[in-house]
């Protein structure tokens, strides 16, 4: 290797050394390959392109080439890094002592993962299923650290409370916590899991753990991205913390995980059955909901009625563009109707200016006594003209499932079309005690028919 071929070499072959002993063995080669680029490029450059045609020179190249893409690998088996295994951390751990994941630790991951998959498919349209994942919370935490006497809490919205998952007895309340106090507090404050024996936690917050009056083990924060949404408190932890917390700090990671999910879940179903605006079931899951709550009726042998609710005049505000107050006013008509409805009778918005309630164990006059209370209530957040701008009127249709047991769709129907007789006469409640004229039995037929009631 002559002269012009051994300047530019030697020094590149230098820092390809330092460079995988930097790097590391597979990207030490990688810029050996690069580097190796670089000396031909340069040595073709100096000796001119004619140099391809002397076979001295081609093979003291290519061997050159060669031997700086072998110095970087070389280089990159002697780096410090390449004999570690993977180092987790927290961020209320110190950097945790090097060690390879074992396959039962993986095992039991995989285990949970797959048992989450089966969980959410079984509970996902549970009405709550915040308490029973609370247990499998308990379940999982016990089989893969052997956690026990664990409690999740979810952070309220107001951001005030933690309130625990579980649900509690007729004659108790659900525990709740402050959210900024205590060592529960600290937690979901400072986003830093709590282990016991961690003297990287300090005085202070070793003193916060000590006042409280319950065994503490570990306590660590449910986040959802840099949102704090709960905390898991757990009381006892039968391995030795100091030697599994890559283990622990993956427990945390994995059950936030499923937290997460199934609070995405419980969100997605939400926004699909109720109107974003009222707040009511949709229409279409209104019809579920209040088919399901009449049949149980009908085999309780209960009575039924179904009231329809008509705001007039909510056109003239979208007709305007004034769409902000027509949402507003459809917001305090729906808080008017939560407040008067039961926890067992069914409410949602049907379209744009009607409301439709299920009233359960209720004939016909008394649903209208209802509804008249209910009316007069309306009739003062409805008649402010000077705050909504335009004339509002509230109608009412009523009918009850009588000594008969119609189906939810004929009620709704008979509902709406005494609605419209309401508004034809110019009253504020008709219902299905007074005959209808003669010429309104092809109405009913027709409105029975109507797409409206389809889901």
């Amino acid at each position: 290797m002559n002269m012009t071929l051994l300047l530019p070499w030697f020094p590149i072959v230098l820092a390809v050394g330092v460079a995988g002993r930097v790097l590391g063995r597979a990207r030490g080669m990688g810029m050996g390959f690069l580097c190796a680029l670089f000396w031909l490029a340069l040595v073709q450059a100096s000796a001119g392109s004619g140099m391809w045609s002397e076979p001295w020179t081609v093979v003291a190249s290519l061997s050159g080439s060669v031997a700086i893409v072998a110095m970087g690998g070389w280089a990159g088996q002697m780096s410090p890094g390449a004999s570690r295994g993977p180092v987790f951390s927290a961020d209320s751990y110190e950097p945790a002592v090097a060690s390879a994941p074992n396959g039962d630790s993986l095992a039991r991951f995989s285990a949970m993962i797959d048992r989450f998959d089966e969980w959410l498919d079984g509970h996902r349209d549970h009405p709550n299923p915040w308490p029973e994942f609370g247990e499998f919370i308990r379940n999982v935490l016990c089989h893969s650290c052997s956690a026990t006497h664990v409690q999740p809490y979810r952070l309220r919205a107001e951001g005030d409370e933690l309130v625990a998952l579980h649900e509690p007895d007729v004659f108790t309340e659900a525990e709740r916590l402050p959210a900024r106090q205590g060592i529960v507090g600290h937690v979901v404050t400072t986003g830093r899991a709590y282990l016991a024996g961690d003297s990287a936690q300090g005085e202070l917050v070793q003193s916060l753990a000590v006042e409280w009056k319950k065994p503490l083990a570990w306590c660590f924060p449910i986040q959802d991205g840099k949102q704090r949404v709960g905390a898991v408190v757990v009381g006892k932890l039968s391995l030795a913390p100091n030697r599994h917390r890559e283990l622990l700090h993956a427990a945390e990671q994995l059950i936030g995980l499923f937290w997460n999910l199934l609070s995405n879940a419980v969100n997605t179903r939400s926004a699909l059955e109720h109107d974003p605006v009222s707040g009511l079931f949709t229409r279409p899951m209104f019809l579920k909901t209040a088919e399901q709550s009449l049949r149980q009726s009908y085999r309780l042998g209960e009575p039924v009625a179904v009231a329809v609710v008509a705001v007039e005049g909510t056109r003239e505000l979208g007709d305007s563009g004034r769409w902000e107050t027509a949402d507003e006013l459809v917001s305090e008509v729906s808080r008017s109707l939560r407040q008067k409805v039961r926890s067992d009778d069914r409410l949602g918005r049907f379209d744009g200016s009607r409301f439709v309630l299920l009233l359960r164990r209720v004939d016909s006059e008394l649903a209208s006594l209802i509804i008249g209370q209910l009316m007069s209530r309306l009739g003062s957040v409805c008649g402010d003209a000077s705050r909504w701008g335009v004339a509002l009127r509230v109608r009412c249709g009523v009918v009850g499932s009588g000594t008969e047991q119609p189906d939810l769709r004929t009620l709704v129907s008979k509902a709406m079309l005494q609605c419209r007789r309401a508004r034809m006469e110019d009253i504020p409640i008709a219902n299905d005690l007074t005959p209808l004229p003669p010429n309104s039995t092809r109405a009913v037929r027709s409105t029975v028919a109507s797409p409206v009631l389809t889901t």
